[in-house]
């Protein structure tokens, strides 16, 4: 399992490696042998070849470092499951391996025609052969490069698993609209079909094509020798130095350069040898002398084109043919794509078939089947499902009247203690008659506290709590919010720093709600730090939250490391830690509300790891009401 950007980039850069070293390994093994190649010149050509091979990888290598920087931050996301909120960056990364293998076959392929430079070029090595071999080594990277895609493409597949649902639905409907998955299908099975095709008929060309040039040099070899001794020897013609010359330009004009040269050789048979521009020279003895023949053992370009055109033909035919089968194919995913989609409509849930015409291929039959089978199983449990939610509202109904019957029997008798202890409490006490009164009063607020939150959770939870917001001076609002949870948090000796930016405009929010939310989360924060004697102040920081005034952004900085940031975010979130008790209802109650505003609520870190609460208030209020994240959790 790929963990980081790195793993991923080792992983592709080694396949890289590997299916480089395989492509240039094999052209240096199979172009001797299928070009016919000399000893001496196959030499020449893989000592070519392994330097051209090397400046390919590091080229590539450096490329693709390039571009897998510039994706880090995507593929570090992707790794970590981070939720990418920009579905084009999926889509970039999603595109990654057709991108790296186009680099690596264009880079390999023109790197490759580096063997034309001299000094790179072997010698004795004419153009004509040298134009083979580069066909014949991009043909080789032309093959190399579908081992490349499928090797990058499982990679960057096992990124994209670990994506969340949401930006990689919203990356298939943008595709679906511009159509992207019928004309990928529709060309892959093309390259699929043309592209093998393709290399069994180049190779067979030049293959065929060697075997003639082979063949031609034999042939034009044995001519020379007889040039040279029928026509070139003096005892054989009778004519003397008038009939070697007829003998030497009658051969020119049929591509054989005869010259006759006084030294004697050693040798009595005759030897042939390469020259430098690729011209075949045949020295053969003479009585009175040598005779030097050279040649060209090129084909007729019409031997070429007619092979190359067949080629075309049979890559013609079957890119015809892949057309065809992937249009019908295309045809037939996104006809079992509309089935899948038809697994939540009413229709499935009613028994209704879905089946309007049969597969054409075997794979998509039996996604067919398994699609039936799913709906099957889609069914029961959509039905169960349907249950379980008329078991949920019914339960919400009745805990619904619950609350609304007892909230008054307990809000009641609570409310008489309280004031009686503030009528107590305007009596002469003693010290110890006042610290117990004030304890039953600081309980009592808590408890009524608790209640009021219990119900309000019961009414967002049946989506029965409706806000009124008005516009509200945002200083008062702090200052609500400030002294009343200094009187939730009155137990322990703490102060909240308040930094107000001037000039705020007023905000529409339900003033009793909002002071509500924000005196919970500071009554937290003021209790984590009374409980970290490392702590500093609890600082409550507000201003506007973007250029335009749409947005008032409020931070609370815990000044507390002894709740993590990912702990608060999991108060927040309606899950219960080991510490967070009964403290879960009434911050995830608090986030409640500030969604009900429009707004939102985000847990930051800061780098020493104290958590920073921050919330944000629209201006504007919503017309609709907002869908909350997820619901307070009463049991």
């Amino acid at each position: 399992m790929i963990r980081d950007h790195k793993q991923y980039g080792q992983r592709v850069l080694v396949q890289q490696l590997l299916v480089g070293l395989g492509a240039f390994g094999a052209l240096a093994v199979l172009a001797p042998q299928l070009l016919l190649l000399e000893h001496e010149l196959a030499e020449g050509v893989l000592s070519a070849w392994a330097r051209i091979a090397l400046v390919a990888l590091m080229v590539i290598a450096a490329i693709t470092i390039s571009r897998l920087r510039a994706e880090a931050p995507q593929v570090q996301a992707l790794a970590q499951g981070v939720k990418l909120r920009d579905p084009d960056q999926i889509e970039r990364v999603a595109d990654l391996p057709t991108v790296l293998t186009m680099r690596f076959f264009a880079v390999s392929s023109v790197i490759s025609s580096a063997l034309f430079i001299p000094g790179i070029r072997p010698d004795k090595l004419d153009d004509e052969r040298v134009i083979s071999l580069l066909v014949l080594a991009i043909t080789i990277h032309g093959a190399a490069a579908i081992p490349h895609y499928v090797l990058t493409r499982a990679a960057t597949v096992g990124l994209l698993e670990r994506s969340p649902v949401d930006p990689i639905s919203a990356l298939l409907e943008k595709a679906e609209l511009y159509q992207t998955p019928r004309r990928r299908v529709t060309q892959k099975l093309l390259l699929a079909v043309a592209a093998p095709v393709l290399l069994v008929g180049v190779g067979a060309v030049l293959t065929v094509h060697a075997h003639l040039r082979t063949f031609l040099e034999q042939s034009r070899e044995t001519t020379a020798v007889l040039i040279a001794r029928a026509a070139l020897e003096p005892s054989r013609t009778g004519r003397g130095e008038a009939g070697r010359a007829d003998a030497i330009a009658a051969a020119a004009e049929l591509g054989f350069i005869a010259t006759r040269r006084p030294e004697r050789m050693r040798e009595a048979e005759p030897s042939f040898e390469r020259e430098d521009d690729g011209q075949i020279a045949v020295t053969t003895p003479l009585d009175d002398g040598r005779a030097v023949v050279r040649f060209s053992a090129n084909l007729d370009p019409a031997v070429g084109t007619w092979g190359a055109l067949t080629a075309i033909l049979a890559v013609l035919v079957a890119g015809t043919l892949g057309l065809l089968f992937g249009r019908v194919l295309a045809a037939d995913l996104v006809h079992a794509t509309r089935r899948v989609r038809l697994l939540g409509t009413d229709s499935v849930l009613r028994g209704a078939t879905q089946i309007a015409r049969p597969a054409r291929f075997e794979v998509v039959a039996r996604l067919g089947l398994a699609i039936e089978d799913l709906t099957a199983r889609f069914r029961v449990f959509a039905a169960a499902q349907e249950r379980a939610l008329e078991a949920r509202e019914a339960a919400q109904r009745m805990r619904g009247l619950l609350f609304a019957s007892v909230s008054h029997d307990l809000k009641s008798p609570l409310n008489s203690i309280l004031g009686f202890a503030e009528l107590v409490a305007q009596e002469p006490l003693t010290s110890a008659q006042q610290e117990s009164l004030g304890l039953i009063a600081t309980r009592g607020r808590e408890l009524l506290g608790l209640i009021e939150t219990i119900l309000d959770a019961a009414r967002v939870e049946a989506g029965q709590l409706t806000l009124e917001s008005q516009p509200t001076d945002v200083t008062k609002l702090i200052e609500g919010a400030t002294r009343k949870a200094q009187e939730l948090a009155s137990d322990v000796q703490a102060e909240v720093v308040v930094d107000i930016a001037p000039g705020l405009p007023w905000f529409p929010v339900d003033r009793a709600y909002a002071t509500r939310a924000l005196a919970v989360i500071l009554a937290h924060a003021l209790r984590v730090g009374a409980a970290d004697p490392t702590a500093s102040l609890v600082r409550l920081t507000v201003m506007m939250g973007d250029r335009h005034g749409e947005l008032l952004r409020i931070e609370i900085d815990y000044g507390s490391r002894d709740v993590p940031p990912a702990e608060l975010e999991a108060l927040f979130s309606r899950q219960t830690t080991a510490r967070g008790r009964g403290l879960t209802l009434g911050l995830s109650h608090a986030r409640s509300v500030v969604e009900l505003h429009g707004g939102s609520l985000e847990v930051m870190g800061t780098p020493d790891g104290r958590p920073i609460c921050i919330t944000f208030f629209p201006r504007t209020a919503p017309h609709v009401r907002p869908r909350l994240s997820s619901f307070p959790t009463l049991g």
